[in-house]
This record gives structure tokens, C-alpha cells and sequence, in this order.
């Protein structure tokens, strides 16, 4: 616990950031375990996980309950990941499920529905960046750290990832 005490910035902050581990330490050893499949990799990916939220928390605790959860679940699957490609194994293929793909409050429920629908036959990476961006509202600087991967990988992964799903949902338009 020594480096993340030194990250944060006083009692309260240790205090809230205990709370956030103690609530999600379980959920986030089941998703690195599932990434992983060995318990000695998943707590070091937890390990990880928590090592780079505790330098974010400003961030974190910032976030609503809902956007919170996401965030941690990203940073722990990809802290599996790194260790995963680490250990030279090949990347799962896991079910990205969230309910908040579509921020906009302006757009009806169907359209919601429909986009997505849409976004839900999209690889994995795109539907992750786009969820990163608009509805964490992560800038590039935020998404590039969380994906370890630069700025500018970050915009053009987000601008192929919009592409794609402007192309599902032309496709959807012509075929429906």
C-alpha cells in the first residue's frame, strides 16, 4: 500500500480510496482472473489496476457512480491485458455490456436503441474508445493513459471506431 499512500494526497483521499477498493476489489479480480486465467497474474493485474487509479483519483472520484465503475473496470482489463501480452498470450475476446454507449440526452430512445445495437457488432477496441469518450468523457490525454497507447493512437483509433459505426448504421438504414 506504501506507493499509493504516496499518490494520494492526505487521509481523506486515502480514506475514499480504501472505500473504492473495498467495494470493487472483488468485481476487479473476477475480471482479470477471466482475462488471465491464473490467480497469482490476476492480483498483480489488480495490483496494477489500483496502482493507476489511485495516481488518477482526482479523476475517479470525480465521476459519477455509473461512469466510476466503468472506469474501473477498464483500467483493471487493461491492466490484464498488458500483463497478458507481457506474458505473450494471446488477447480474449470478452463481451463488453454497458447500457451507456450514447450520451446524448437529446437523441429519442429509439435512435438509442438503434445506435446501440449498432455499436454492440463493433470489434471490442471501438466499442471501448467510443465508451472511453462519450460516455466516461474522457479527453485523448485520459484515454491514451487508461489504453497506454499515445494521443495521437487515441484519435485515430476514436476516428476509425466512428467510422465503423456510421458504417453499421448506414448499413442499417439501407437494409431496413
Amino acid at each position: 500500500m506504501l506507493p499509493i499512500n504516496m499518490l494520494l494526497s492526505d487521509e481523506c483521499e486515502r480514506s475514499e480510496f480504501e472505500k473504492l477498493y473495498n467495494e470493487y476489489k472483488n468485481e476487479a479480480y473476477y475480471i482479470a482472473y477471466k482475462i488471465l486465467d491464473d490467480s497469482a497474474l490476476a492480483e498483480d493485474a489488480v495490483a496494477d489496476g489500483f496502482l493507476s487509479l489511485a495516481g488518477n483519483f482526482k479523476t475517479v472520484s470525480s465521476l459519477d457512480a455509473h461512469k466510476k465503475h466503468g472506469y474501473i473496470i477498464v483500467t483493471i482489463r487493461n491492466s490484464a491485458r498488458m500483463i497478458r501480452r507481457k506474458n505473450r498470450h494471446h488477447l480474449d475476446d470478452m463481451e463488453y455490456n454497458d447500457e451507456e454507449y450514447i450520451p446524448h440526452e437529446d437523441i429519442n430512445r429509439y435512435d438509442r436503441l438503434w445506435i446501440k445495437e449498432c455499436a454492440s457488432r463493433l470489434c471490442k477496441a471501438d466499442a471501448e474508445i467510443l465508451y472511453l469518450k462519450y460516455a466516461l468523457e474522457l479527453d485523448h490525454k485520459a484515454i491514451a493513459r487508461l489504453l497506454g497507447i499515445s494521443q495521437t493512437a487515441s484519435r485515430k483509433r476514436l476516428q476509425k471506431a466512428r467510422q465503423r459505426l456510421a458504417e453499421k448504421l448506414k448499413e442499417g438504414e439501407d437494409n431496413g
